[in-house]
């Protein structure tokens, strides 16, 4: 079988003979094939891991950027609900005060009759 991708380069580091040992006993309850395959393993998933906290932290400040935006949004909406009930009860008293419409108590016609 034809390795697609070639290992090219080397990567050296010493390690005590306990350690090796260590990454031996590691290897054969893992099933990695060699120490090799074990540390390259091993580093790959350290460069995994790094990327996901990068991205986790990056989603995390995106969510509380939205969630800041969405308060910001709320606060506004609640503002622009209490104007305009407080612009219609203006109006209402102004139209009512110029005698454009008659007054509430009077509004219902049969009203005055039961007096």
């Amino acid at each position: 079988m034809a390795v697609l991708k070639p290992r090219e380069r080397l990567v050296y580091f010493r390690v005590s003979e306990d350690e090796f040992r260590q990454f031996v006993k590691v290897c054969e309850q893992g099933g990695a094939r060699s120490v090799s395959d074990l540390a390259r393993s091993a580093v790959q998933r350290l460069i995994a891991d790094g990327q996901r906290k990068r991205e986790e932290s990056e989603l995390e400040e995106k969510m509380r950027v939205l969630e800041r935006l969405i308060a910001a949004v709320t606060e506004q909406l609640s503002l622009l609900a209490v104007n305009h009930v407080s612009e219609g009860a203006e109006a209402e008293l102004a139209t009512e005060t110029a005698g454009l419409s008659p007054p509430r108590a009077l509004a219902d016609p049969n009203s005055w009759r039961d007096r």
